[in-house]
């Protein structure tokens, strides 16, 4: 490697190390956070459905009952060794 390429990679190194960025970097990185936002919140509009099912729980500390939660997880002989 000459001088010059070895200087370039010690300057990029530090320069990353201190949180500056090219512009490729930071697309990426938008690109990222927003897939990130679209996952976690979807684009989907609200369905009256939705709203029914949410406004029934306004003015209470009554959470709704998730069946989910309660089931019991079935675990594989071979899980349970690794558990105990």
């Amino acid at each position: 490697m000459e001088e010059q390429e070895r200087i370039n990679l010690i300057k990029n190194a530090v320069l990353a190390s201190q949180g500056f960025t090219n512009k490729a970097v930071e697309s990426f990185i938008e690109e990222v956070k927003t897939e990130e936002v679209i996952g976690e919140n979807g684009l989907f509009g609200i369905s009256k459905l939705d709203i029914q099912d949410e406004v029934q729980f306004l003015g209470t500390d009554v959470a709704e009952e998730i069946d989910e939660e309660d089931q019991d997880i079935g675990v594989s002989d071979q899980m349970k060794g690794v558990y105990k």
